[in-house]
């Protein structure tokens, strides 16, 4: 039998080896540094435009969310963290370093009509070359609704119309809506009631549709991403959505699994087809039409991936995909290798300058004949053929990770990581928890020796 000094050695040796698993991961995090503490230009306009890579995140543990520009040696050649949360990011036609992104704002209690925490929403114009903003529409909301949880960006994406008109995913509301922001005047909307159940999806009305993208297509229509009901909507301003043309099925995760950022390739670039950041599925994955359904023609993953948040096909037949929980900007080739690499906190939304709106000149993965990294069966990660970013063999180790985060419900995981701090991967979360378990039973098996007992409330007689 193990005697009670040996059992509190063993307890502070494992706590002491969780500890150390901690602290190599807040030591060795990959946040993009702080170039300073004034925002603005920093050498951007010695960078060729189409060499530029504009990153926002929702959050970082010391500066909190930013948007960050990347040359292509992965310098930081612009950076602003003016903002409590920036989203959706997009290349602006007003300048060849000129970006449009949607963002919030914390207000003092003390401004605020109610005296309640409240927030701004802002749609604004930014020239990294000139440092200068132009707010292009903004509108205030309560940080809390009720009993729910609070909010921080309820505008994930915004879409360019034309000069004055912008299309605006509106989680908040469950609804898509187009807005003048010269006049302020909604002039067309498009609410989810009208086509969900209030059963289907998240809790109504706190999280129902989750609606995290919106797109408006060549021929006019909108394409919506509802997350909650994974599924992919094409929206008739007229006439509402087109069931047939819908991508996935609520809860038929083989398909879409809480998916956001959905960019659509026109015909003329070899679609109709769909590119998705797969987030619970922790892929990029793409569906062509043929006979008028939807089909998986290409997806691409890794042993690494963790919930993808951004999926864009570049003019030159690359994939720049955004990972933010393995907390990373990658390209990949046709071939399907990873040819860059940028390594940052909780990335969201990744564009590379002179691509247009989406990377507008993308072709499908069908007609370029693209190669993927998986199986297109929508199988998860091959843990005997684990590989690491550079192809190589990946460690035992790696694959035992790998073997525990495929043994956990992806929603739970992605939760825990999104309210982590922006360094924690899964080992961290894991360590973390087993940390946490060895702790409580080490108290316990304290206070059994120190003699206390629980007793029934009733004796026995």
């Amino acid at each position: 039998m193990i005697s009670r000094q040996r059992s509190r050695v063993m307890f502070a040796i494992l706590l002491m080896i969780c500890i150390s698993v901690l602290a190599s991961g807040y030591t060795q995090q990959v946040s993009v540094a702080d170039p300073g503490t004034t925002n603005g230009p920093h050498g951007i306009t010695n960078v060729p435009a189409d060499e530029i890579t504009v990153v926002t995140d929702h959050k970082s543990p010391t500066v909190g969310s930013k948007l960050v520009a990347l040359g292509p040696n992965k310098e930081v050649v612009y950076y602003n963290a003016t903002l409590d949360y920036y989203s959706d990011v997009d290349p602006s036609p007003d300048g060849k370093f000129t970006v449009t992104y949607v963002g919030v704002e914390d207000i003092p209690k003390k401004q605020c009509d109610d005296k309640t925490r409240c927030r701004r929403i802002v749609i604004e114009r930014l020239n990294m070359s000139t440092d200068e903003v132009d707010r292009l529409y903004s509108r205030v909301v309560p940080t809390y609704g009720g009993f729910q949880i609070p909010y921080t960006n309820r505008w994930h994406d915004i879409d360019r119309v034309n000069d004055t008109h912008f299309a605006v995913a509106d989680i908040e509301r469950d609804r898509v809506f187009i807005v003048n922001t010269s006049s302020e005047i909604i002039t067309w909307q498009w609410q989810a009631l009208a086509h969900y159940s209030y059963e289907s999806g998240g809790p109504f009305p706190n999280d129902f549709t989750h609606v995290n993208d919106v797109e408006v297509l060549p021929d006019g229509r909108i394409m919506a991403s509802i997350r909650n009901q994974d599924e992919v909507v094409f929206i008739n301003r007229t006439s509402g959505v087109n069931e047939s043309w819908t991508l996935g099925e609520e809860d038929n995760h083989t398909i879409l699994f809480g998916q956001h950022n959905p960019d659509y390739i026109p015909k003329s670039q070899g679609g109709p087809a769909v590119i998705v950041a797969d987030s619970h599925n922790d892929r990029a994955v793409e569906y062509q039409r043929v006979n008028g359904t939807w089909k998986q023609s290409w997806v691409w993953k890794d042993n690494r991936m963790q919930w993808t948040r951004d999926a864009d096909r570049l003019p030159n037949g690359h994939t720049l995909i955004t990972d933010t929980h393995g907390n990373r900007v990658i390209e990949v080739n046709k071939n399907g290798e990873i040819i860059w690499n940028a390594q940052l906190n909780f990335p969201y939304d990744a564009e590379r300058l002179g691509t247009g709106d989406e990377s507008a000149g993308g072709s499908s993965a069908q007609s370029a004949r693209l190669t993927g990294r998986a199986n297109l069966d929508g199988a998860m990660k091959d843990k005997t053929t684990a590989t690491t970013d550079d192809g190589s063999s990946a460690t035992l180790s790696t694959k035992m990770l790998t073997a525990v985060e495929d043994a956990l419900p992806a929603k739970v995981l992605n939760a825990a990581l999104y309210v982590m701090p922006g360094w924690f991967s899964v080992l961290e979360v894991i360590t973390l928890f087993i940390g946490i378990l060895i702790a409580l039973i080490w108290s316990l098996v304290e206070v059994y020796w120190r003699g206390y007992r629980l007793r029934l409330p009733i004796d026995r007689v």
